[in-house]
């Protein structure tokens, strides 16, 4: 049987992914080890139910089933996931690696960040006569943020130089945060200095657009240096100056000692590896060939990467209007599955919608799906494999994967993403053997649009629930539960009109309790809706459950079905009555409760009107009524 390794991490650091994700699967493919990778969207400005809602994946795999687990550390901080899989990881007690970030108790492999900060700082002292330094830093407390600072700060001092610790700005490694608020800390500067250096590259591209907006340019007006070496760092203009973690080595050399771990070799600790500096333009330096080859690259994604998403925006909008107006679960299945027929070039060959059991029940009900864990079954609502659209059906959670094949030949990678709804988890968006989706945030808007579908899917069957319990309480007695006059017209003569249509023999049978007025009058009107219930519960008993049952007027009831023979009708004739018997002496009511009952068959070659047919049973039960007075 292959092994499976659990990787955790957040997708807002996709370049990153894109480097350590084709790592890990390089090594996993050369022993065949399936990689199952639980992905989750938090951010450090993100709290309350949204938070909640993405940490929820954290829950889906039960370390324990996984040979190793593998935590890209280094993400996983804006939502407190390192101290939640940490705990996890030590209780399960499975073989694990921490890649990028020191966990106590868990082996790790990580890139310092000192070394090229320092070389980083040295560039900019010796080379540009660096002298002022403000520092743009992710959440202090955060130790790949202080590690950085500390580097900054101890070089200025090794070259004599005072560094200022009012001259800093938290970012939380955001470039939202920092384009929002950045400029009013530049606007605030008595002057510029003459560097910012930041402590990732995406916040280092925010100051560039920040300091370009207040009108200034980079760098000939400052410096501004990153720190990850970022793809998009190099497409930038101007190609950032930044410090290399060397990622995709780093996951390989990860995933390769989670293997030896896995194979039982002693844990190792702490592997440490340099990181180095990596010049760019914006620090002054010129463009060497491969940052104009990059450069030519990233002119051509500008004109690319705005059509491309369109496109995708198309893709998103379809998938929307597939399930805005579905009404039950089955057209969520049917709506999903015939559009991603047709189109699913970004979700790849194989993927499933996977919704927990208590998504379902909120469908039903309207409860709210709070729950720390998942529910043991899963419903698989839609998804594309081999091309063709799979139907509904389900699974377990302790294996979440459809169609998982523990003895393949070929590796697999399977990216599990949280559905939700603020706090409402929904379930999860499985992707097979395409993480390129993550790029670009591409899984992020997927994921995004599909939740809301399902959040609209789910009010619409509410609504539709809804709407259909207020027209059955429309047409039902509130006293009996039978179907009550407007019932008659709008559904029970449409079944004897389709009985007949269909020329299928059918029976009208009418029932009316006797001396009704008596009782009401020595008994009180308590009494009367008691022999009303009485009557009806008889007649519910006896008459088979596709006919239907009226209650006509006060104490009068109406019984439409498909008969079969006058044998047939006598025996439901007496069942009610026997009924109605025996329920009256269980009850030791104070009166005699008795029924007459008259029917006549319907001749399906016979054209009489409805309510010819009618008239006639009436005529036999008035009948029997006058025999019932008769005998007292």
């Amino acid at each position: 049987m292959k092994k499976k390794v659990a990787v955790f991490t957040n997708g807002w650091n996709d370049e990153y992914l894109e480097f350590a994700l084709e790592g890990i699967r390089r090594r996993a493919s050369e022993d065949n080890v399936d990689i199952f990778i639980f992905l989750d969207y938090t951010s450090y400005d993100q709290t309350g139910g949204r938070l909640i809602g993405e940490l929820k994946i954290l829950e889906l795999p039960k370390l324990e089933d996984y040979d190793g687990v593998l935590l890209l550390g280094n993400t996983l901080n804006n939502g407190g996931e390192n101290a939640i899989l940490r705990e996890k990881i030590l209780k399960a007690g499975v073989p694990s690696l921490c890649l990028e970030y020191k966990l106590d108790g868990l082996n790790c492999i990580r890139t310092e960040n000192a070394n090229g900060m320092v070389e980083l700082m040295e560039h900019l002292i010796t080379v540009h006569d660096v002298k002022d330094v403000f520092w743009i830093g992710g959440p202090s407390g955060n130790d790949d943020n202080d590690e950085r600072y500390n580097a900054v700060a101890d070089t200025l001092k090794k070259h004599g130089i005072t560094f200022d610790p009012q001259n800093c700005f938290d970012g939380c490694w955001s470039y939202a945060i920092v384009e929002e608020q950045f400029p009013a800390v530049v606007s605030a500067l008595p002057k510029l200095p003459d560097a910012f250096v930041c402590a990732n590259d995406t916040m280092a591209m925010a100051t560039c657009v920040a300091l370009e907006k207040a009108g200034y340019k980079v760098p000939q007006d400052v410096i501004v240096t990153g720190y990850d070496n970022l793809m998009s760092g190099n497409y930038f203009s101007p190609i950032l100056t930044s410090v290399d973690r060397g990622w995709n080595e780093r996951s390989y050399q990860a995933m390769d000692k989670l293997i030896d771990l896995m194979n039982g070799t002693p844990d190792f600790g702490d592997l440490i590896y340099n990181s180095t500096l990596d010049l760019g333009e914006s620090c002054g330096c010129s463009m060497n060939e491969e940052a104009i080859r990059l450069q030519r690259e990233a002119s051509r994604k500008t004109f690319l990467v705005p059509i491309e998403r369109t496109i995708f925006d198309w893709h998103l909008i379809g998938m929307d209007d597939a399930i805005a107006h579905t009404k039950t679960l089955d057209d969520i299945s049917d709506a999903l599955g015939n559009f991603w027929v047709g189109n699913h070039s970004y979700e790849g060959d194989e993927f499933y919608v996977c919704l927990d059991q208590m998504y379902i029940n909120s469908t039903e009900k309207d409860v709210p799906c709070h729950s720390a864990e998942y529910s043991k079954d899963i419903e698989v609502i839609s998804g594309i494999r081999d091309g063709a659209s799979v139907a509904r059906h389900r699974i377990r959670s302790s294996m979440p994967v459809p169609y998982y094949d523990p003895e393949s030949a070929e590796t697999a990678m399977y990216l599990f993403v949280p559905l939700h709804s603020e706090a409402e988890g929904f379930g999860y968006f499985l992707i097979k053997n395409n993480a390129h989706v993550i790029r670009d945030f591409y899984l992020n808007s997927l994921v995004r649009h599909l939740s809301a579908g399902l959040e609209r899917a789910r009010q619409n069957i509410r609504l539709e629930n809804l709407n259909k319990l207020l027209e059955e309480i429309s047409v039902r007695d509130e006293l009996t539960g039978l179907y009550n006059r407007m019932g008659y017209e709008k559904i029970v003569i449409p079944y004897l009109d389709e009985l007949r249509q269909k020329k299928k023999r059918s029976v009208i049978m009418v029932a009316d309790i006797n001396r009704m007025k008596v009782i009401n009058d020595k008994y009180g009107h308590l009494q009367g809706d008691t022999a009303i219930r009485i009557v009806a519960n008889a007649i519910k008993t006896a008459v088979p459950k596709p006919w239907k049952a009226v209650r006509y007027g006060g104490d009068e009831y109406v019984i439409i079905g498909e008969s079969g023979s006058s044998k047939d009708m006598e025996a439901v004739k007496e069942a009610i009555l026997a009924n109605v018997r025996k329920n009256s002496e269980d009850l030791l009511l104070p009166y005699k409760l008795s029924v007459s009952v008259g029917y006549v068959l319907i001749d399906p070659e016979n054209n009489l009107k409805n309510e010819e047919y009618f008239r006639m049973a009436d005529e036999a039960m008035y009948e029997m009524k006058q025999e019932a007075h008769k005998n007292g």
